[in-house]
């Protein structure tokens, strides 16, 4: 505060300090009448209270009192003034903190000079959260030489705070500060974030600047012509020293290098230096032409199976990618090429459309089509062996693919336990009349353990029968078990929920196996690999123990495990021997 404050701000009189303390006295005196007279009191002057609140106008400057708020304490926001800044003859930066206490909350300054209207700033900043929010806006037109005061409003569902009242005072015309009002902004624009190109002629033009009294419009041209201030074509803004903003802004209709220039000015006519950024517009496609097997849009094959090759360029930018589509469902994609280069499409009986996109870095596409008519002869199905997975002890799981050329087919495995002698056959599938690869596979069973098995895909058609390579997989080794009981070895009584772990002793040892005793004391461990196994038995009231179990392939054998109690459960024990010496 200082010292030339309104009246309503005055400091208490020491005449006040008497009459308080009478008060103070004349409560404690007849304090139990006193509270039935302000209760009574309240209920009738809280309705006037909200009337006048009601009556307000929002250009209206007062300052309640602690007493007088009537929002609740616990949500109401928190409202700090801070000083002023930027303090120029005709304009100043106001500051101020704002907690919202967790309420979408409004806050906006008052200010005037004594015996003036209140003035609002013309915007309202919105805060939310639970934290101290800083609040800074500039106030403009302003006297040279005035004493203005002013305070920080926050507003939510609430009801409304004010900060404390603080002053600032204009600069006087008349003296050497006003020589600083000569200072231009200082301006920068960049275009789409610095982008090299773009393929549209709507950027964004990314803006800022600085002044010490506050920027108050731009000025975009393509032309490198400064504007006066008076120049039509300049964008106001709300005053602000530090300013930000990213706008819309129509290149020239054409392609290659585009300039974007920019000025900024000041509440008192100051203009920046050119600033300036460009950006090279691209909305030509790239070229892309087919050049194998053909260079016409049309080509006939018999086979199943086509590779294109062709070239792209681009004389802009690189060629982003080269993607690929086949009217009849396929499709892929080739990165970064000019010279390109698609393998093995499969085509499907009668005309495959096959369209080629090429994609510049900045998203401009060049497409090429060839439509590749398949005429299926009367071929046998090409088929091809795959590898065996998912193998047991007595499991397999076959696979294998098929073209059926075309025409409709049956397709199976043949296998067994000698090359070229096949014991065993699958399931016969069948295929519908096509020319693309289809995955063929089939699960067997009832296999030998430790067992080599030799296989291949059979396939047939109304041309012929075709079969895949031979191909081998061996089932796995029979599996061992480790069983038995965990006994007292001195009662010899079953141990109830001893805890078993076991674990390989191979190189690659494999993960912990537990389980536990039941009510007999017995364990099992089944599907055993041929090895030695450790297994170490824990158990409370009972010493722990372990034990190396050797295992043959297939082999099931049996131990049994004692534990010994501790000395502690041993104690008792020995209690009944002497017992039974004494009685002896």
């Amino acid at each position: 505060m200082t010292d030339d404050q309104p009246t309503i701000f005055q400091a208490e009189t020491p005449m006040r300090k008497i009459a308080r303390s009478v008060l103070s006295y004349t409560m404690l005196k007849f304090a139990p009448r006193f509270l039935y007279f302000m209760v009574g009191l309240l209920a009738i002057l809280r309705p006037m209270d909200r009337l006048y609140a009601q009556n307000m106008q929002s250009g209206d400057y007062y300052s309640p009192t602690p007493a007088y708020s009537i929002q609740s304490a616990a949500t109401a926001p928190i409202t700090t003034t801070g000083t002023a800044s930027s303090v120029t003859y005709n304009s100043a930066t106001l500051r101020g903190t704002v907690n919202a206490r967790g309420l979408s909350t409004t806050a906006w300054f008052q200010y005037q000079i004594v015996n003036g209207p209140s003035q609002n700033t013309a915007l309202t900043q919105t805060i939310i959260g639970t934290s101290d929010t800083e609040v800074s806006m500039r106030i403009i037109a302003l006297r040279p030489g005035t004493t203005y005061y002013y305070r920080l409003v926050a507003k939510n569902d609430t009801g409304t705070t004010y900060g404390n009242e603080l002053s600032l005072t204009t600069t006087d015309i008349n003296t050497s500060a006003i020589a600083t009002e000569i200072t231009p902004p200082i301006g920068a624009i960049s275009i789409n974030g610095g982008a090299h190109c773009t393929n549209s002629l709507t950027v964004t033009a990314n803006l800022s600047a600085t002044d010490n009294t506050g920027v108050t419009g731009y000025y975009l041209s393509a032309n490198a012509t400064p504007p006066s201030q008076h120049t039509a074509g300049w964008t106001s803004i709300t005053p602000t020293d530090n300013y930000k903003e990213d706008v819309s802004y129509t290149l020239s209709n054409i392609d290659g290098k585009n300039t974007v220039y920019a000025w900024y000015k000041d509440a008192s006519g100051n203009i920046s230096d050119t600033a300036s950024n460009s950006i090279v517009v691209d909305t030509t496609p790239p070229t892309i032409t087919i050049t194998n097997p053909t260079s016409d849009q049309a080509y006939t094959t018999t086979n199943g199976t086509i590779s294109l090759r062709g070239s792209a360029s681009d004389n802009s930018n690189e060629i982003n990618s080269v993607l690929w589509t086949n009217s009849r469902g396929r499709s892929d994609k080739e990165r970064h090429a000019v010279d390109w280069t698609i393998p093995d499409i499969d085509l499907s009986k009668g005309d495959n459309v096959i369209t080629v996109k090429a994609i510049d870095s900045v998203g401009n596409t060049g497409i090429a089509t060839i439509t590749i008519t398949y005429t299926a002869g009367d071929n046998a199905p090409v088929v091809q062996t795959g590898p065996a997975t998912s193998i047991t002890t007595d499991l397999a799981t076959l696979s294998g693919t098929i073209n059926p050329m075309g025409l409709s087919a049956t397709v199976w495995f043949q296998y067994g336990t000698s090359s070229g002698s096949y014991s065993g056959t699958t399931s016969i599938q069948s295929i519908e009349h096509g020319s693309n690869t289809i995955p063929i596979s089939n699960r067997i069973s009832e296999l030998q353990t430790n067992m080599t098995y030799y296989y291949r895909l059979v396939a047939q058609n109304s041309a012929g029968a075709a079969s895949g390579s031979e191909m081998t997989f061996n089932t796995l080794p029979p599996k061992g078990k480790i069983y038995g009981n965990v006994v007292c070895l001195i009662k010899g009584e079953p141990v109830e929920s001893a805890k078993l772990r076991l674990k390989g002793t191979r190189a690659r040892k494999k993960s912990f196996q537990i389980t536990h005793t039941d009510a007999h004391g017995f364990f099992a461990y089944d599907d055993l690999d041929a090895e030695t196994h450790d297994i170490s038995v824990t158990k409370a009231g009972f010493k722990s123990f372990s034990q190396a179990v050797t295992l043959k392939e297939g082999e099931e054998k049996k131990i049994e495990i004692k534990l010994t109690r501790t000395e502690e459960d041993k104690k008792p024990e020995k209690d009944s021997k002497n017992d039974q010496q004494k009685t002896n």
